[in-house]
């Protein structure tokens, strides 16, 4: 191999140029290496424009981000380079490769820790030499858009003075050219499943929610490479321009620049029928399963009203954990085990199953109940050892369980049933044995919420009532020893009258204040007696809501056959009054006879 001689050329493919040079010398291309003597850029606007030469490297004030960005704009660059043989930097032994993103956009030296960089004078321009080179064997263009490459390689300089040599690869910007901006393809965002309960059938709304949006397409930017190169993207997919129909009666919009949104107008579930949005408020279905629909949980505060009419006698209305949540449902079935349901007005055709969990805020109608029922009035037919918590219940015909309410009237009573009441029991017949009648205002719940609260309340006025107390008292102590010092300033004033002088102005001050204070301690004290006529008044309540076991009152149209408890349960002392009559007692109540409570029997 013959001794290499250096060669000037005139470059536009550095990379092609060394690979030439290394192969007519019969070299690897890592052998051959070059100096970068000088550069031109040129860039030409539209396609048969003339080329034009940039000057000082600055391409946004011969042309816009715009032009740069188009498929009609090209941009080159001419090198002269001096090809020589590789030799090793006396310092500097810079281990790097260029990385970049798929577009050739961003471009990064990722310098290995094993590379060796004196803090010498001159070592920032070693490494950029050495970045350019890289740069130009991947043609990559230089100088155009890597205006913070001193800036970078600054502060790699000073971590390596500041932590010494790098301990893991260095991650070097280079610089950004113009990253294609991909467009915004047209979509459909479903807000209303957004807040989906799990596999609920449907998704309630409330006026006002926004449920559905259009978001419209957006063209996208091309962009251009560290290369030079153009990259062109693609137009944005439309297919969904007409999908979305609604009903103007029940949906309204609202339309900007980036989308249509779509609001319901009444409250309800959304649905799509026939390609049409609207907002329903009823819906009829064969059964709810976990297999066929979901549960069901609108919510009981959207207008929705659910039909289940199951055909088919030996399936469930409501299978086996099924959740229902919606402001009016009618069941023409039964409801499975373990199945919960709230609604505001609920009527079951069939049975519930023992172990179900059913709460009503308004009125429940059920034919055979056997589960665990909630309700502000309930209307059962027959209620088989199932339990009701209400205000007032109507039962047609009793077999065991439990009733807890303000108000029971019950046609038939049969066996082993527990009712207790705050006010009245009524019973037209009593036909089996083992039964508990109880007046227990402490067990219902608005009652006992009702004493807390009173308890709560005469406790707090109480504390505070004596809190003000002792600060009245003591104002009042400061007030009346100030009552002779007061007189002096006093009489002072009444002598510079006859005296026909100005009276002092600090005597007038002080009388003034012991007088405003006078009429202060007046307030406070009839504000002190008016908050303790408050807290009498509610002693008073307090004292009603303790004997409203004294109120209560079981009523039976029959007769006793002596084989059922009559309970009255003091609802402060928590003592019992029990009786099992016999014969015909229209009505029992509990009297007071001085400090004892008795029970009354009236004919």
């Amino acid at each position: 191999m013959s001794a290499f001689t250096p060669v000037i050329k005139l470059s536009t493919d550095v990379m092609g140029d060394l690979l030439l040079a290394a192969n007519d010398r019969r070299m690897t291309v890592d052998e051959v290496d070059f100096d970068l003597l000088s550069y031109e850029t040129y860039f030409q606007k539209d396609e048969g424009a003339e080329w034009q030469t940039l000057e000082e490297q600055k391409l946004l004030e011969c042309a816009t981000e715009a032009h740069l960005r188009s498929n009609t704009f090209s941009l080159r660059q001419e090198y002269q380079i001096q090809i020589r043989e590789y030799r090793p930097h006396p310092y500097l032994d810079l281990r790097m490769s260029i990385a970049a993103d798929k577009y050739k956009t961003k471009m990064v030296a990722i310098i290995d820790p094993r590379s060796i960089i004196p803090l010498k004078k001159g070592v920032q321009e070693w490494i950029k030499e050495a970045i350019v080179r890289k740069q130009l064997r991947h043609a990559l263009l230089i100088g155009i858009y890597d205006h913070d490459l001193d800036k970078e390689i600054n502060r790699l300089l000073l971590k390596i003075q500041k932590e010494g040599p790098l301990t893991a690869p260095y991650r070097l910007s280079i610089g950004e050219f113009f990253p294609p901006i991909p467009p915004t393809d047209d979509a459909i965002i479903l807000h209303y499943k957004k807040n989906k309960k799990g596999g609920s059938l449907i998704e309630g709304v409330h006026p006002g929610d926004l449920i559905l949006e259009y978001i419209f397409p957006k063209q996208g930017r091309d962009g251009r490479g560290c290369d030079g190169n153009h990259i062109g993207v693609a137009e944005p997919q439309i297919k969904y321009a007409s999908y979305i129909v609604t009903d103007e009666k029940t949906i309204s919009r609202e339309e900007d620049a980036e989308s249509i949104r779509f609001y319901a107008q009444v409250s309800g579930y959304v649905e799509r029928e026939k390609g049409v949005f609207t907002i329903s408020q009823e819906l009829q279905i064969d059964s709810a399963s976990f297999k066929k629909t979901g549960s069901i949980e609108a919510g009981k505060d959207k207008e929705i009203s659910l039909k289940i009419k199951q055909n088919i006698s030996s399936e469930d209305s409501v299978g086996t954990g099924v959740k229902i949540d919606i402001q009016k449902l009618d069941v023409s079935g039964t409801v499975g085990s373990h199945a919960k349901i709230q609604a505001c007005e609920l009527t079951i055709g069939a049975q519930t199953h023992k172990k179900s969990e059913i709460t009503v805020t308004e009125n429940a109608m059920i034919h055979l109940h056997r589960g665990n029922l909630k309700a502000k009035e309930a209307n059962i037919n027959i209620l088989e050892a199932g339990k009701v918590e209400a205000d007032v219940v109507h039962v047609s015909s009793m077999m065991g369980g439990e009733i807890v309410a303000r108000e029971v009237f019950i046609d038939i009573l049969y066996s082993n049933a527990r009712i207790t009441a705050l006010e009245s029991i009524t019973i037209n017949r009593i036909e089996g044995e083992g039964n508990n009648l109880v007046i227990d205002p402490y067990s219902i719940s608005a009652y006992h919420d009702k004493i807390s609260a009173l308890e709560l309340e005469i406790q707090a006025k109480t504390a505070h009532l004596d809190e003000e107390g002792k600060a009245f008292i003591t104002r009042q102590h400061t007030f009346k020893e100030n009552n002779s010092r007061i007189k002096q300033f006093q009489q002072r004033i009444l002598n510079a009258q006859k005296n026909q002088t100005a009276p002092m102005k600090a005597d007038l001050v002080r009388v003034s204040q012991y007088k405003a204070e006078a009429e202060n301690l007046k307030n406070i004290r009839e504000e002190l007696q008016e908050a303790q006529t408050r807290i009498h008044a509610l002693q008073a309540q307090l004292n009603q809501y303790y004997e409203a076991d004294l109120h209560g009152v079981i009523t039976h149209h029959g007769l006793y056959n002596g084989h059922n408890r009559v309970l009255f349960i003091d609802p402060k002392t928590r003592q019992e009054y029990a009786i099992t009559p016999e014969g015909k007692v229209p009505r029992i109540r509990l009297q007071r006879e001085g400090d004892e409570k008795k029970i009354l029997l009236e004919s």
